[in-house]
C-alpha cells in the first residue's frame, strides 16, 4: 500500500502509563504503521500522572512518529476528571487538519476529540473512531458523560466515517449506542510482541516486594471500582492455601482506599502488596513472578493485561460478560467465570494453584495464539485497509 499522512488525536500519549491501556495501544499502533512507510503523527497532551506533566515539546519524534504535545489547562483536572483542555489544539488543527489523508480518534467523550473531529470535517478528512470499551456510558460521572453526549458526543460519534471495534461484545455495545452497523469494522488491540523478545528474570519482583516462597496471585490494572477488586479480595479470603500472596498492582484512580479498607476488614493485610503504578519492565516482572493473574473487571472489552500474562507463560481469571471472557476463552489459557461471583473466583484460583505446571503449559500453548492474532503487523494491515477504504469512499 502507499504512504499514507496518518493523524492520530488522543488525549494522552504513550509515555502516560497511569492511564491505563489506550495510551499504550496508541504507541504500538502509530509506532508500527510508522514502521510499515507511513507518514504518522499524534496530537496528545501533556497528561502524564497525577501530579507531573510530559516535559514540555511542542513536537518530539518517537519511534519515527511525530508526536505533538499540547500543555493542558490542568492537570488536576485531566487526571481526576478526564477532563483534558489541550492548550494550542484548535490553532494547531485549524491550519493543519486538511493536510493529512485520514485521521484516527481514540476513546469516546473527550474534548481533543471534538476539537479534531470538528477541523476534520471542515477540512474533509475522513476520520475513524476507536472507543476501545468507552462509547457505553459506565462507572462514574454518569450525568457528566450524559451532558457530554448531548453537547459534541454523539456529534463525533456519529460524524466518523468508520468505527472499530476490538470484540464482538464491543459490536453489540456500539449498536446499543446507535451506531449504524454498516460502518462498524473489528478490529482487536494489538500486543506489542518486542517487549517480550528479551527474557524476563524471574524472582526479581518477588525479592522487590519482599514475597516469601508460596503462590502469588497477581491484579494488574487501573484500580477503578469496576475492575471488581472486592471480588479478588473475597476470593483471596476463601482460599484454603495459607501461604499465598495478593498482589494489587495498578494506578489508583477510584478503586484503592476501597480496596485498601477491605483487605484490612477481612484481616488479609499481611499476605497483601498494593504495590502502585509498575511500568515497562516492572509489569512483565510482575506476570513472569505470578502463578495466576486474575482480572475479573466488568464492561472489559477486550484485555490488554491477560493477553501479556499468557506471553509472559501465567495463566488468567477473567470475567465472562464482555470481551475479555470472548478473548480468553477463544484462546485459552485460562479460565473465565461469572462477573461478582468470588466465589467462582476462588475456585478458579485453587484449580490453577493444585496444577501450576498444567496450567503454565496451557499459558505457553495460547500465547501462540496470541502472538498470531494480535502482532502489531497484523491489526496494522487491517488498519491500513480500513484507512484505504475510508479514503476510497470519500
Amino acid at each position: 500500500m502507499r504512504a499514507l499522512r496518518i493523524l492520530h488525536v488522543a488525549s494522552y500519549s504513550g509515555e502516560a502509563w497511569a492511564y491505563g491501556g489506550i495510551p499504550r495501544l496508541l504507541r504500538t499502533l502509530t509506532e508500527g504503521l510508522a514502521r510499515r512507510g507511513h507518514v504518522v503523527s499524534v496530537c496528545t497532551t501533556d497528561a502524564c500522572d497525577a501530579s507531573t506533566r510530559l516535559a514540555p515539546a511542542s513536537s518530539r519524534t518517537s519511534g519515527g512518529v511525530d508526536v505533538r504535545i499540547f500543555r493542558n489547562l490542568s492537570n488536576s483536572l485531566a487526571y481526576r476528571l478526564q477532563l483534558f483542555l489541550p492548550l494550542g489544539l484548535e490553532k494547531y488543527l485549524r491550519r493543519h487538519a486538511g493536510t493529512f489523508e485520514v485521521a484516527h480518534l481514540h476513546a469516546c467523550r473527550n474534548v481533543p476529540g471534538v476539537i479534531a473531529a470538528y477541523h476534520l470535517r471542515r477540512a474533509g478528512v475522513p476520520y475513524v473512531l476507536t472507543p476501545n470499551g468507552t462509547a457505553p456510558r459506565i462507572e462514574q460521572r454518569q450525568l457528566a458523560k450524559r451532558l457530554f453526549d448531548v453537547v459534541e458526543g454523539q456529534r463525533v460519534l456519529h460524524g466518523a466515517a468508520r468505527v472499530t471495534a476490538v470484540s464482538n461484545a464491543e459490536c453489540r455495545q456500539l449498536s446499543e449506542a446507535g451506531v449504524d452497523a454498516r460502518l462498524v469494522r473489528i478490529i482487536p488491540n494489538p500486543v506489542d510482541l518486542d517487549e517480550f523478545a528479551s527474557p524476563v528474570v524471574t524472582g526479581h519482583f518477588r525479592r522487590r516486594f519482599a514475597l516469601s516462597s508460596g503462590p502469588v496471585i497477581l491484579f494488574l490494572g487501573r484500580l477503578t471500582p469496576r475492575k471488581r477488586l472486592d471480588v479478588i479480595a473475597r476470593a483471596f479470603a476463601r482460599l484454603r492455601r495459607s501461604d499465598a500472596w495478593l498482589v494489587i498492582a495498578g494506578n489508583d484512580m477510584g478503586g484503592g482506599a476501597a480496596a485498601r479498607s477491605l483487605v484490612r476488614t477481612l484481616g488479609l493485610e499481611p499476605r497483601t502488596r498494593f504495590t502502585g503504578l509498575l511500568r515497562g519492565r516492572e509489569r512483565l516482572e510482575a506476570l513472569k513472578d505470578a502463578d495466576v493473574m486474575v482480572y475479573p473487571s466488568e464492561h472489559e472489552i477486550f484485555g490488554l493485561a491477560p493477553l501479556e500474562s499468557l506471553l509472559s507463560g501465567t495463566p488468567v481469571i477473567v470475567a465472562n460478560d464482555s470481551g475479555c471472557g470472548e478473548v480468553v476463552s477463544a484462546i485459552g489459557g485460562g479460565q473465565v467465570i461469572p462477573p461478582g461471583d468470588a466465589d467462582a473466583l476462588a475456585r478458579a484460583i485453587e484449580a490453577v494453584l493444585d496444577d501450576p505446571s498444567g496450567w503454565r503449559a496451557k499459558a505457553v500453548d495460547a500465547a501462540v495464539r496470541v502472538r498470531a492474532r494480535f502482532g502489531t503487523d497484523d491489526v496494522c494491515a487491517a488498519l491500513e485497509h480500513l484507512y484505504g477504504e475510508m479514503i476510497a469512499s470519500g
